[in-house]
């Protein structure tokens, strides 16, 4: 089937090399190519979602790595070829990125050439060698200004092909790209009578031209409006947790490997008609709504952005995060399935966005909400590809691409269910999870969906142990799991899942308060205000309101005289601070009252202005 993605997990320690494997190079074939057009344009939308995600996180899935499959009886010779008609096919993988800033262009060259390395190795098991081909391709960061955006490797023994590897640039390759890729190299390979450029193709610098039209301008302006209406009105943070008060341990992920999540898959699908992923989803749905109290929250999913007929076979970035809003008060498990998989489609036709736009929206909600959006829990699929290849186990394959969204009607049609739900539950007992250190990570804690069929493979990874640790992760992987056995039995009201999986609502103490829809750490709040203000006295309070609290500040002193000079440092200081909200309304004080910590004495005080500050 052509490449299978098998960056899965991240070596131990990123960039460290791990593989004994010996080889030497011992020639270096240039693929020559032509492609129909040359030229140069602007750069899509995708490409400066990559290039700005790169630039600031400096992230280990930067690299899109596969190995190549490789047809029987296959040679250097074919590989040259299919790697030749591939490049020339696929705009994307001839382009160079020339200028700065906002000069920054998308060059296609029409013709070029591309180096393939060819080492003789010893004996050695495919893994290895594989790994090994990574670990040179990956050496050195690609320069995007002269360096065409892939890299590939074959290695041989005794003259005879044994396996290769290519690594692209994220910047040009997503993970449904290299997929598509991946089977027409197989093609290319195994048939000459195959190798032929073929007919036009839509193109990056085609995608770049749409995204400028009037079509394409309403289509970005009405995802930027889909994302600012639910993020007005969504928790600012799903996992809001004390801050630790040790520092930062890094990353650490849990991996669950799950027989009985497999067989339970087919029964849930079977009775509700939904897809395999949505099940699962809605299963972590539901087992982070009971842990954190939070009955409607952000999931920020990736979406493909390939559901229009001329993007299905596009070569380029197009998978962005689609916000995904969940309602997580349903009733009963399987009207839970069928709500996730509604809200997944429906954001999904809104991912793909003006990054710009999206920026400037996010700001003025900040500053109208006096909270901060950071996207911390997230749940990526990539099973769609993994399910349909061989695998590997816990120790095998490594790294970390960007994952393709779920699609709610992936997985209609399946095989119906192989074993009675006795026997799934009887599987309970086979389910292990299998631990790894992870790479620095943006989010509080992101969910991968990895593999469904045979076992389920699903990921839970924390940014910090000491913040999530490894007890936390296991307890959420197997709640996950006890709900999707229990979904295997037959529907189940929701208000069972801490009977069902042990899982209790987060103790957050006396400290936290409920303010437009946001757990809030009063502590946190007033933090930011002792932070941010030079005011002499300065103290914050939870009002209650008919739906909740909203957050009072009582100032005297300082170089602060306004309302609104106030709101503004307190937006300017919010950023990273995921658990503190600035105040809905600031009042300015000539002098305190004899106890400033009582809510009551300040309100009885002179007041020389007050307002919201917005």
């Amino acid at each position: 089937m052509g490449i299978r993605p098998i960056d899965l997990f991240p070596p131990p320690v990123v960039g460290q090399r791990t593989s004994t494997v010996e080889m030497r190079r011992v020639d270096r074939r240039y693929v020559k190519v032509t492609g129909v057009r040359g030229g140069e344009g602007p750069l899509t939308l995708g490409h400066l979602a990559m290039l700005k995600w790169i630039r600031e996180e400096k992230p280990y899935g930067r690299w899109a790595a596969a190995p190549l499959e490789l047809p029987g009886g296959a040679t250097v010779d074919d590989v040259v070829a299919a790697l030749g008609v591939l490049v020339a096919r696929h705009e994307g993988l001839r382009t160079l990125f020339t200028g700065e800033g906002e000069q920054l262009v998308q060059r296609v060259l029409q013709t070029c050439e591309l180096p393939l390395d060819v080492y003789e190795h010893d004996d050695a098991t495919a893994a290895a060698l594989i790994e090994e081909l990574f670990h040179r391709l990956r050496d050195g960061e690609f320069d995007l200004a002269e360096e065409l955006p892939l890299r590939a490797a074959v290695a041989v023994r005794d003259g005879v092909l044994t396996t290769g590897a290519v690594v692209y640039s994220h910047v040009v390759v997503d993970l449904m790209s290299a997929e598509l890729l991946g089977r027409q190299f197989t093609e290319l390979a195994a048939d000459p009578a195959r190798r032929t450029v073929g007919p036009p193709l839509h193109q990056p610098l085609d995608q770049a031209a749409y995204e400028r039209s009037p079509a394409g301008q309403r289509r970005l302006d009405t995802a930027v409006e889909y994302w600012g209406r639910h993020l007005r009105r969504l928790p600012q943070c799903t996992w809001a947790t004390p801050r630790s008060e040790q520092p930062a341990a890094g990353a650490t992920s849990g991996w669950l490997w799950s027989r009985a999540g497999a067989l339970a898959l087919p029964h849930i699908t079977a009775r509700i008609g939904a897809s395999e992923s949505m099940a699962v989803l809605a299963a972590i749905c539901a087992v982070l709504a009971r842990r954190t109290g939070l009955p409607r929250f952000p999931l920020p999913t990736l979406a493909s952005n390939r559901t229009e007929r001329r993007l299905r076979g596009y070569i380029g970035p197009l998978a962005a995060d689609s916000l995904v809003p969940i309602d997580a008060d349903a009733e009963t498990y399987d009207e839970q399935v069928r709500r996730v998989g509604t809200a997944v489609l429906r954001a999904g036709r809104q991912a793909m966005v003006d990054d710009a736009k999206r920026v400037r929206i996010i700001d003025r909600i900040h500053y109208e909400r006096g909270s901060w959006y950071g996207r911390d829990t997230t749940f990526n699929d990539a099973s769609t590809f993994n399910d349909n290849a061989e695998t590997s186990g816990p120790a095998g394959p490594a790294a970390g691409n960007p994952a393709p969204s779920t699609d709610p009607a992936e997985g209609a049609g399946n095989p119906g269910p192989s074993a009675d739900p006795a026997e799934v539950r009887r599987a309970l007992g086979e389910s292990r999870v299998w631990w790894q250190d992870w790479p620095p990570i943006s989010p509080l804690l992101a969910f991968r969906l990895m593999q469904k069929r045979g076992e389920l493979v699903l990921g839970a990874i924390g940014h910090d142990r000491n913040r999530i640790p490894p007890a936390e992760i296991e307890s959420l992987l197997r709640g996950i799991e006890q709900v999707l056995v229990a979904g295997a039995e037959g529907d189940f009201a929701l208000s069972r899942i801490g009977e069902l999986t042990g899982i209790e609502p987060m103790d957050r103490g006396d400290g936290w308060r409920l303010v437009d829809s946001s757990w809030v750490e009063l502590a946190q709040a007033q933090r930011l205000l002792d932070e941010t203000l030079d005011a002499a006295v300065k103290r914050v309070f939870a009002v209650p309101e008919d739906d909740g609290f909203r957050l009072v500040a009582y100032l005297v002193g300082g170089s602060v005289r306004t309302p609104r000079q106030a709101h503004a440092a307190c937006v300017a200081a919010m950023p990273g601070r995921r658990t503190a909200m600035t105040p809905h309304r600031y009042v300015i004080c000539a002098d305190p009252p004899a106890d400033p910590a009582d809510p009551q004495a300040w309100a009885r005080q002179p007041v020389l202005t007050a307002g919201d500050g917005r």
